[in-house]
């Protein structure tokens, strides 16, 4: 086994491949840095490289955002790609982008990183192992650590599952409805996968798919009115509704929105949620609801044991199953970082503590992305921090004070205790308003119904501040209008209504109060 001997570099290390290393790499050529991605497989992508040992998803699975929010603000998927695509055309839009850009000649493939340590002068030590067994172990004034939320199947505790004699994993490894025909298969979980791993399976006539949930959530669709979830669920608007109003109050919109869309679970014959949406929680699947009412899959309650041949539930009752397959959730798995830098970060299983997710004080010229719990698609947000971060180590944009970090950790302290997950228009709106390239509001009136309502078009935030493209704002109109047939979508009543409510509850938001006067009701209502 080779070891290299220890050498400085001046380049940036990214650990990943994935979207967020892909979208790093490209930001950090884009601002004149030299990037190193070190990703353990042999292809890019992360999770969307289905088939690497680190991937969980299965052939022909579809996104569940549409193509626009999986993109980034300069490359469009081609034309005539599905509203939701599947996991090759994710892979292949991945891929191309990094030719594009010129990312693919930064990549160390099959290298896996083995530890990362705070070195002399500032720098990071970092050493890795590459598929020939060769070790390396170099120095980096620079680090983004970029390698997954969502790779570290989280195992429940429940009594009697070593007992089961039947098949059990995670739906991690679930690759696809094929290899469970003619058995009776008990997916435990309703978040998003456990939902679309039993719709997948109820497409099997021959399976028989039991749904257990311990708490039954609310189920939106990936449509709904005639358009993706993503154009009505995950706008700015709703970002400044989680400013303005309480929880209980801000949630109500969505339970009113999913109610009016879909419907209650209960109406299909599932399980009915509490009526407390955020108690209930919010899952999402297009065909779930449907499978349920026709019967194709059959909802229960939660496990409390197992026995050697099935699930003895909640309820009292007892199944008998063939495999049980554990839709359970992951942890935050980054176990190449030194304690130090665990304890600083204090990383558990659900957060590590950052400013605004991704920078700690403790920790110069170290960034994560990606890594804390979302609702809603990561690509935007991810570039958004791959923008900044670039930015704020070629000096393009000022980097975060000390005292404003500290004041982000502790609004993160408040986040985690409170909510802990948050939706991708939020992560959005924060970023790109420390960079600076948030669109200023007032200044594009004719688009206020987009830009507040509309489809999180990843192209707003190169339309001002660093890395403007002086083509954004065509490619922002088509793409937030890519379900309306290219046409704008008036401003309603409802909507006019909400801004004014925003306005009155955030009266220190002056963009926001700028709009407000802006808009009249002869001139901006349909």
């Amino acid at each position: 086994m080779k070891t290299s001997p220890f050498f400085p570099s001046p380049t940036v290390a990214i650990i990943g491949g994935g979207p967020a290393g892909i979208a790093a790499a490209k930001s950090l050529l884009e601002d004149g840095l030299t990037p190193v991605v070190i990703e353990q497989s042999s292809g890019l992508g992360g999770q969307w490289n289905q088939g690497a040992p680190h991937s969980g998803q299965w052939p022909g699975m579809h996104a569940n955002s549409c193509h626009i929010k999986m993109s980034f603000s300069d490359f469009d998927y081609p034309a005539g790609t599905q509203m939701f695509p599947t996991t090759e055309e994710v892979l292949a839009y991945l891929t191309e982008y990094a030719r594009h850009f010129g990312v693919l000649p930064h990549v160390r493939f099959n290298t896996r990183v083995e530890h990362v340590s705070p070195g002399p002068d500032g720098q990071y030590v970092i050493q890795t192992v590459n598929q020939q067994g060769e070790r390396r172990t170099e120095f980096f004034g620079r680090v983004i650590v970029a390698s997954g939320r969502y790779n570290k199947p989280r195992l429940p505790r429940t009594p009697g599952l070593d007992q089961f004699q039947g098949r059990v994993l995670h739906s991690f490894d679930y690759r696809g409805r094929h290899d469970f025909r003619g058995q009776r298969v008990l997916v435990v979980g309703n978040s998003i996968s456990g939902l679309e791993i039993a719709s997948d399976l109820a497409q099997n006539d021959d399976t028989v798919v039991l749904s257990s949930s311990r708490k039954p959530r609310y189920i939106a669709r990936k449509i709904m009115h005639g358009v993706p979830t993503d154009q009505l669920a995950f706008t700015r608007f709703g970002a400044y509704v989680n400013q303005a109003l309480p929880p209980a109050e801000a949630a109500a919109g969505l339970k009113e929105l999913i109610l009016s869309a879909v419907g209650n679970p209960a109406d299909y014959g599932g399980l009915r949620p509490a009526d407390d949406i955020l108690e209930a929680g919010v899952s999402q699947c297009q065909d779930y609801l449907d499978q349920v009412a026709a019967g194709r899959i059959r909802t229960l309650p939660g496990v409390r044991e197992y026995t050697a041949t099935g699930a003895i539930l909640t309820d009292g009752r007892a199944v008998p199953v063939d495999v049980v397959l554990l839709a359970t959730g992951y942890d935050l798995h980054l176990p190449y970082l030194h304690e130090s830098i665990r304890q600083t970060l204090n990383a558990g299983p659900e957060h590590i503590d950052l400013h605004h997710f991704t920078f700690h004080p403790a920790l110069p010229n170290f960034a994560f992305m990606g890594l804390y719990q979302q609702i809603g698609s990561y690509f935007v947000t991810a570039e958004l921090q791959a923008r900044w971060i670039a930015a704020c180590w070629s000096g393009a944009c000022p980097e975060p004070t000390a005292a404003e970090m500290a004041a982000g950790l502790a609004e993160f302290e408040q986040f985690k205790q409170f909510r802990g997950t948050a939706t991708c228009q939020e992560v959005a709106e924060t970023i790109s308003t420390a960079m600076g390239v948030a669109p200023t509001l007032p200044d594009y009136p004719e688009l206020t119904q987009e830009l507040f309502f509309g489809l999180l078009a990843p192209a707003q935030f190169r339309m001002e501040g660093h890395g403007r493209q002086p083509d954004a704002r065509l490619r922002f109109v088509r793409n937030a209008r890519h379900f309306t047939a290219g046409q704008p979508t008036p401003m309603t009543e409802q909507q006019l209504g909400g801004l004014r409510m925003l306005a009155a509850r955030l009266p220190q938001h002056a963009m926001l109060q700028r709009v407000v006067q802006q808009l009249q009701p002869e001139s901006a209502l349909a």
